[in-house]
């Protein structure tokens, strides 16, 4: 591979391998990677093309130094050129993964197997813009003479995690913080309130009610609920629960279901994929009420951060989350043109 600036040191090995031959390794790798969210597993993937990808043209691409794994991409290669594999309306970060510090050398060779396979163009999404990737396809792209650019494309707000809910809560600005105390309050003084964290097949034995919440609780929910989402989210479950990835929050009133979050969990991170609530309550606020105890339940089991994923919602703000930018990038090979 050539390096026209000599800066690089020597690039590693880049191929496609199948999905199933590179999972172990992938996913060791994935556990590896501090940044890694559920959408970059290989299982995430298995799941999405088989309910979604149709139409898509899958290459997964493994990075390797010295026989060892650094780095993987999962590419839908189309007539106009590559970009990342699944669906923004369902999978909230993309974008490839590298060991800490492999990063360039990932992304340089991204490029030049493209160029090798006469693509020349790539438009990764989902790129956190406080993240290593940008830096690293700049370089890239440089290096090799692709253009590059960057425009925003998603929020994903978040939150690192205290030691305590009391401090969680006492970070939170006056009005907001104020406001959780109450909502908290009436909720609890509304009957026998309670939190249960559904983990294992129980996940896929409460989606229908989850379902039936997101439905009742918002229109665009319901309008994104289709038969085929539903058959996917129900995949996820069989896909993720078993390992401990996936768990179901209910919140409860005198033994009533009222509220739902969807999480997932990887690393030291919890990320709500979705949620919805029993209308029937709104008075007591039990969408905002079930995310609180969500956070309760992820502070006091040890996790560094609350990932409310991809939306403008105000209850993200309301709650302390504070926005990261995603970024899409597009990449386009001079060289080609």
């Amino acid at each position: 591979m050539d390096d026209p600036s000599g800066a690089l040191q020597a690039l590693p090995l880049i191929t496609s391998e199948a999905l199933d031959d590179l999972a172990p390794e992938w996913e060791a790798l994935a556990a590896a990677v501090p940044g890694a969210a559920p959408f970059h597993l290989p299982a995430w993937h298995r799941t999405w093309l088989r309910h979604h990808g149709a139409a898509a043209e899958p290459v997964y691409l493994s990075i390797r130094r010295d026989d060892r794994l650094i780095g993987v991409a999962a590419l839908d290669l189309q007539p106009g050129g590559a970009t990342d594999l699944g669906d923004p309306n369902v999978r909230d970060y993309g974008g490839p993964l590298a060991l800490p510090g492999e990063e360039e050398a990932v992304a340089a060779g991204i490029l030049e197997w493209l160029r090798e396979d006469f693509t020349r163009a790539f438009e990764p999404w989902g790129i956190p813009a406080d993240g290593p990737w940008p830096a690293a396809f700049r370089t890239a792209a440089e290096r090799y003479g692709w253009s590059f650019a960057a425009e925003p494309e998603a929020t994903c707000p978040g939150i690192d995690l205290p030691a305590t809910f009391d401090e969680y809560v006492a970070s939170l600005p006056k009005h907001d913080r104020h406001e959780l105390r109450r909502k908290l309050r009436n909720f609890e003084a509304a009957g026998a309130a309670a939190f249960e964290r559904i983990t294992g097949s129980g996940v896929g034995e409460h989606l229908d009610l989850l379902f039936a919440m997101m439905r009742a609780s918002r229109a665009d929910k319901a309008a994104f609920l289709t038969p085929e989402r539903e058959s996917f989210f129900r995949a996820l479950a069989d896909a993720f629960a078993p390992a401990g990835q996936l768990a179901l929050g209910l919140t409860t009133l005198d033994g009533r279901p009222v509220a739902a979050t969807l999480t997932f969990e990887l690393g030291p991170t919890i990320f709500l994929y979705n949620s919805g609530y029993d209308p029937a309550f709104a008075r007591l606020a039990p969408g905002l009420v079930s995310k609180a105890r969500a956070l309760r339940d992820a502070i006091e089991r040890g996790f560094a951060r609350f990932d409310f994923l991809r939306g403008e919602e105000p209850y993200k703000r309301h709650l302390g989350g504070t926005d990261r930018q995603l970024l899409r990038l597009r990449l386009e090979d001079r060289a080609g043109r």
